[in-house]
């Protein structure tokens, strides 16, 4: 169920692809409008703006499904049948490329769309979709309330199993949300597709191999091609993030809003975003996405810490890690790749053509307010993930 959570971000992001529906145009409001919808909407050259969105949540919703099935009857299968490890890779990756494929078709539809007026929208209530999602016959409690969306509130990031307890989504969720969407909600989902492609390149770059003496070389770099497709990905990502930040704080309607600029008050979005989160935001992007395209290199700051540190850690000083040398030359064998001497080949010199980030200095800033407690971090790691 991990990987099919990892999607709900993905899927969620499509839901925002959706206004009033009359006869002619798509109605994503109701199970059966849905069914209904996703049976008749096709892809083609003269599709409506109204139906482009449709298309991406009909097939985004049609991968959970996929996703969902495959780990359920997929892990029962294995009980009974005891794969080999070979096998088992074998599944998985023809799982991934499904994936990767069917998120390749609507990040492409999405990098189309032009939502030019509210008239282009369709309105979304994503509660009252039911589906039955692991292909058992039956809708279970947390599969009838899967699409629907958290109560907006402002609280630390938890994360826990889809529930089966009905009161669970009476007092977490809002099941009466209903968005109409704009162009701002198609960059929002459009970077989602992105990051959850580029994800899926990274894992399908690499591929199993029962080990020739060692485990350490039984996962190797297969397709160098794929994390390359990758790296191109995230740097989309980040700035149609970015662009999508912008378009937000732009913005001047309030009607049936998605993520919400600090004027407007008619918006469903999990949790609220006051004009300091859209600063904050801002500062953290404009760090990231030069480091991410690689013309600024991470050094090592003083108080770094998890991540970024154990990369900043391996370069000497005066040098610092280049993320898109990383993707343009992975590690062969990742397993092996856990000492600082294979990681050094990442560090690059830090001069005028290639700075030093200020992404660490501008976290450590951040992380040495007062205000700055463990549930302070929380919930703003809970924005962080909501807002990609």
């Amino acid at each position: 169920m991990r990987f099919t959570a990892s999607l709900l971000p993905t899927v969620l992001s499509s839901f925002l692809l959706a206004g009033t529906a009359s006869a002619a145009q798509p109605d994503l409001t109701s199970s059966a409008a849905f069914d209904k919808t996703c049976t008749n909407v096709k892809r083609s050259l003269r599709m409506s703006v109204q139906e482009q969105q449709a298309f991406v949540i009909c097939k985004d919703v049609a991968l959970v499904q996929h996703v969902w099935t495959f780990v359920e009857q997929g892990s029962r299968r294995m009980g009974e049948n005891k794969p080999s490890n070979t096998e088992i890779a074998l599944a998985v990756r023809a799982e991934l490329t499904h994936a990767r494929d069917q998120l390749r078709q609507s990040r492409q539809m999405l990098e189309k769309i032009r939502i030019r007026s509210s008239a282009d929208g369709l309105l979304l209530v994503p509660a009252t979709w039911a589906r039955d999602l692991n292909g058992d016959g039956s809708i279970s409690t947390a599969e009838r309330n899967f699409f629907a969306i958290p109560a907006r509130r402002d609280g630390q990031l938890k994360l826990q199993a889809p529930s089966e307890d009905e009161s669970y989504y009476e007092d977490e969720y809002n099941r009466k949300a209903a968005i109409r969407t704009d162009q701002s909600d198609i960059a929002w989902s459009l970077s989602y597709h992105y990051f959850a492609e580029a994800l899926m390149e990274m894992a399908l770059s690499y591929q199993y191999r029962e080990s020739e003496g060692t485990s350490s070389r039984a996962i190797f770099l297969a397709h160098p091609e794929g994390m390359q497709r990758a790296h191109r990905l995230l740097v989309q990502g980040i700035n149609t993030s970015e662009k999508m930040r912008r378009a937000v704080l732009a913005e001047r309607d309030d009607d049936l809003e998605w993520l919400a600029n600090p004027r407007q008050v008619n918006t469903v979005f999990p949790v609220p975003m006051d004009a300091d989160d859209f600063r904050v935001w801002g500062e953290l992007m404009s760090h990231l996405i030069p480091l991410v395209e690689g013309k600024t290199l991470l050094p090592l700051g003083e108080k770094m810490s998890g991540v970024m540190a154990a990369m900043a850690r391996v370069c000497p000083e005066g040098q610092g890690f280049s993320v898109s040398a990383l993707f343009r030359n992975a590690p062969k064998y990742p397993l092996e790749a856990t000492n600082r001497q294979a990681w050094q080949a990442y560090c690059r010199k830090i001069d005028a053509a290639h700075p030093a980030s200020g992404l660490n200095a501008f976290i450590q800033s951040y992380a040495g307010k007062p205000e700055q407690t463990d549930s302070a971090a929380m919930r703003y790691l809970r924005r962080l993930l909501w807002v990609n």
